[in-house]
């Protein structure tokens, strides 16, 4: 597979914000699943899942597919990954190349019939489609980090839980793989909720899950400038990018819209994260971008994988 990207890291630093959580319970009548979202470095929605019987915590990323995981979280060595995937039943499916925009380039092997546990019980997927890291390496020279494992450190996680559908990966979201109709990123309440229907009320339903064609403006001292764009809604993309043409600086109010005189779906003013850091989008050439992680803290969004479109919620429903 050729390298795809999910990432524009804002920072790389190793510190650890104030995490929350909260206690979730499966929705027996509505057959939906209520994982406990955590979120680290104030931008990082994490969930903690094991994969064959060892424990992960993983990046919730709505912009990339796949369950991607080194071979460190499933064994202290390569042979004896080997023989535990072996013993497990689990059979090998693919070999591939792939990568993240963060500046991390691997080698994958795709292991079908796993059983992933999410969230202490609340979920249990068996045949399900992880891909194991096995080789990797940075950007030479690129200052980002060395190889994957850094690469995750420096997010505080163990592995990838990509959920998007038309996103760009190693494989598809392993929901999606197991059966399920979609997924909700419901920073609000701090849950991922997994089932076969859109849990909240939708105020506007675009198509592309998590990229769409929106419309975005930027009102900077009282001077507003828009664009439509191909935007990555990505749960796993830090502060974002923007369009350089849009001007946006701290202190702007960025806007996002269903299509031009649509629906708001989300609003912000760029100020700093708790570390210090600013929430600016990385100013990019072109009108394809990534949405970061703000949209999520106000606004639940639903990815239907039947459909291939994606709900922004009433967070009040």
């Amino acid at each position: 597979l050729p390298i795809w990207s999910d990432h524009v890291l804002a920072h790389l630093d190793s510190a650890t914000a104030a995490a929350s959580s909260t206690v979730a319970t499966p929705d027996t009548a509505t057959a939906n699943a209520y994982i406990p979202i955590t979120i680290q470095e104030d931008t990082e929605p994490t969930v903690e899942a094991t994969v064959n019987g060892s424990d992960t915590s993983l990046l919730v990323d709505s912009g990339s597919s796949g369950l991607v995981v080194p071979w460190q979280d499933l064994g202290s060595s390569h042979f004896e990954v080997l023989r535990e995937l072996r013993a497990a039943g689990d059979h090998l499916e693919k070999v591939g190349h792939s990568g993240y925009s963060g500046g991390v380039q691997y080698t994958y092997r795709e292991y079908e019939g796993l059983t992933v546990d999410y969230g202490n019980g609340q979920l249990t997927t068996t045949n399900t489609p992880v891909d194991i890291v096995w080789n990797s390496h940075g950007s030479f020279g690129s200052g980002g980090p060395r190889n994957f494992e850094q690469f995750l450190e420096d997010n505080d996680v163990t592995g990838i839980l990509g959920i998007g559908a038309n996103t760009a990966g190693p494989t598809e979201s392993p929901f999606e793989a197991t059966g399920y109709t979609g997924v909700t990123i419901d920073l609000p309440q701090n849950e991922l909720i997994v089932g076969d229907s859109n849990p909240g009320t939708a105020i506007a339903t675009v198509s592309g899950a998590p990229i769409s064609t929106l419309y975005e403006s930027v009102t900077t001292n009282g001077v507003t400038h828009s664009a439509t764009v191909s935007d990555d809604v990505d749960s796993g993309g830090v502060y974002g990018t923007i369009p350089s043409s849009l001007g946006a600086t701290q202190g702007s109010t960025i806007t996002v819209y269903s299509s031009q005189g649509g629906t708001e779906l989300y609003s912000y003013t760029v100020g700093n994260d708790t570390d210090g850091y600013s929430e600016l989008p990385t100013p990019i050439s072109g009108t394809s971008i990534d949405s970061g992680e703000i949209p999520f803290r106000d606004v639940p969004i639903y990815l239907d994988y039947s459909t291939d479109k994606m709900s922004f919620d009433d967070p009040l429903s």
